[in-house]
């Protein structure tokens, strides 16, 4: 799958691997405070670019449904382009159901 932000990239697009729901996981409890392992966890794993990988770490959502850059609280797809501000979300549906559980 491709994705775009408007936000980053000027115009770029980037491919996102298949990731496992346990890989998701994974990145999503490490996305918000070691962000250097994230990335490196994608490069050694998926043999992406650092520049591929820095682009999906800094775009996983903090909290299911909310965007990362306006706060706007009902995004409803995995990867969506946020309708208030147009930033990329990766609103991944695994970071849900780990909180509600």
């Amino acid at each position: 799958m491709k994705v775009f932000c408007p936000k980053c990239l000027a115009g770029e697009e980037i491919v996102i691997p298949d990731f496992s729901d346990t890989f998701k996981l994974e990145l999503s409890q490490m996305a918000p405070d070691r962000l250097l392992y994230a990335v490196k966890l994608l490069v050694d794993t998926y043999s992406i670019s650092h520049r591929d990988a820095k682009y999906i770490v800094y775009h996983i959502n903090l909290a299911y449904g909310k965007c990362n850059r306006c706060k706007y609280n009902f995004l409803d797809g995995e990867y969506i382009n946020c309708p208030k501000c147009g930033s990329l979300n990766f609103n991944w549906e695994i970071t849900r159901r780990v909180v509600e559980q």
